[in-house]
């Protein structure tokens, strides 16, 4: 695992805005309040997915979680916040 891991950063994919505008499946976007990404980047990502609209002429299918008070390597441990966001996004998905 260690190498695969090693391989991903030395490799890690680009994908243009268009690419990623292009995906059709709903997607649930999890991040830290204090990752390694920016924040900057997480919501431009959502943005690209459909999201930062305004909420009353309707609600995008692709949702964004930031996480208070965790990192990268802690947001595992927060399940009891996790658990409801992705229950309610994988029941709405169907």
């Amino acid at each position: 695992m260690v190498e695969r891991v090693k391989d991903l950063d030395a490799h890690t994919p680009v994908y243009s805005p268009e690419q990623i505008r292009s995906i059709q499946s709903p997607m649930l976007i999890i991040a830290a309040d204090n990752d390694i990404i920016r924040p900057e980047h997480t919501i431009e990502m959502y943005r690209l997915l459909g999201g930062g609209v305004e909420g009353t002429k309707g609600m995008p299918t692709s949702r964004l979680a930031v996480i208070p008070a965790t990192s990268h390597l802690t947001v595992f441990d927060q399940t009891p916040l996790l658990l409801p966001i992705v229950l309610d996004f994988l029941g709405a998905a169907e």
